[in-house]
Formats: C-alpha cells, structure tokens, sequence
C-alpha cells in the first residue's frame, strides 16, 4: 500500500489490465489528498492536473495500490 498523507500531492498509476483503447484515461492525473480510509485501502483526492475531460476539483476514491506519491 502506499503511504500517503492528508495534504500531500500524489499521481494515479496507469493500470496496465484496462483495455486499449482508449486505455486507462486517469493514469497520471495528479490530485491532493483530503482523506484516507487506511482500513479499507481507499483514498480521496481532489484532482489538480488531468488530461480527461474529468473538470479539476474533482474529487475521486481510489484504491491506494493505484497510487503514488509525486
């Protein structure tokens, strides 16, 4: 699991078992974290740089393996 922390600046990891195409279209999106649910192994983040048409300020839960630090 990755070791994160409230505040900090994290990237989302490709996910090489998504299909192609289009691929895994969040991979390397970049977010701030504003929760963590260690228990369970999920995180919340409010994404800051993305090349989806996700809007920025979005916040999105995602399973701390599919995350790095930045």
């Amino acid at each position: 699991m990755s070791n994160v922390k409230v505040g900090e600046k994290i990237r989302i990891k490709n996910r090489p078992d998504w299909p192609s195409p289009p691929g895994y279209q969040l991979a390397n999106s970049e977010g701030d974290v504003i929760s963590i649910m260690q228990e369970e192994g999920f995180v919340t983040i409010r994404l800051v740089k993305t090349s989806t048409a996700i809007p920025k300020d979005t916040c999105l839960t995602l399973r701390l393996e599919n995350i790095e630090n930045k």
